[in-house]
């Protein structure tokens, strides 16, 4: 008899858990937008305001100080790779590969500034969310897309893991590039960390023009 009640309950129960499991679903995603458009909103700011390449630098080290997971993003960049070096080594690569990102996204989005960026819809997998957006132009330009794919830390925060431009994503980018490198030099750190300080120094692209 037990057994047979248990069987009616839980189809009720299921039922139940399913549609508030939907809207978990739906707030988070819809968190996730609101992060994006904030972060968004943040560096469009960034790009109006600050006409040096030293300012834009500086306004973009504070989004990801306060936006990104960079010890995740450096993990993942290194791939398997960041199980076999030293905690200083890991140290010393991921503080390189902060400030390359920083150059290398001050320099790319530098001719943007005047655009809009229209955040479009949410689709989450687990912890991992991916926002889709788009920049418009004035112009007539064609729009540009912008994918950003976030991450639900512990405290149900969100944290910035990656940005896919035109198709390509940003940190996978430099995953395959820096295991080319270590490929390349026999798996030897120190030809990687000499690597990124050359990509550092030469600044990540152009000089932007403001």
């Amino acid at each position: 008899m037990r057994l047979f009640a248990f069987a009616l309950i839980l189809p009720l129960a299921v039922g139940l858990a399913a549609p508030a499991c939907a809207d978990d679903t739906q707030a988070d995603e819809k968190r996730a937008k609101t992060f994006v458009t904030e972060l968004a909103d943040e560096a469009i700011t960034i790009l109006k305001t600050q006409t040096t390449r030293e300012g834009r630098e500086a306004g973009f080290r504070k989004i990801l100080d306060e936006r990104a997971n960079m010890r995740r993003i450096a993990r993942f960049t290194l791939g398997p790779f960041a199980r076999k070096i030293s905690d200083e080594d890991f140290a010393t690569y991921q503080q390189l590969l902060n400030e390359l990102i920083i150059k290398v996204y001050a320099n790319r989005l530098g001719q943007y500034g005047n655009e809009q960026l229209v955040v479009g819809r949410s689709q989450s997998k687990k912890k991992n969310f991916i926002v889709n957006s788009q920049i418009e132009f004035d112009n007539g330009r064609q729009p540009i897309a912008l994918d950003w794919w976030l991450y639900r830390e512990k405290d149900g925060s969100f944290s910035l893991f990656d940005v896919r431009v035109i198709g390509v994503w940003m940190a996978q980018e430099q995953r395959d590039s820096f295991a080319s490198v270590l490929k390349n030099n026999r798996s030897d750190i120190s030809a990687l960390l000499s690597h990124i300080r050359k990509q550092i120094n030469a600044g990540g692209g152009a000089e932007p023009t403001g």
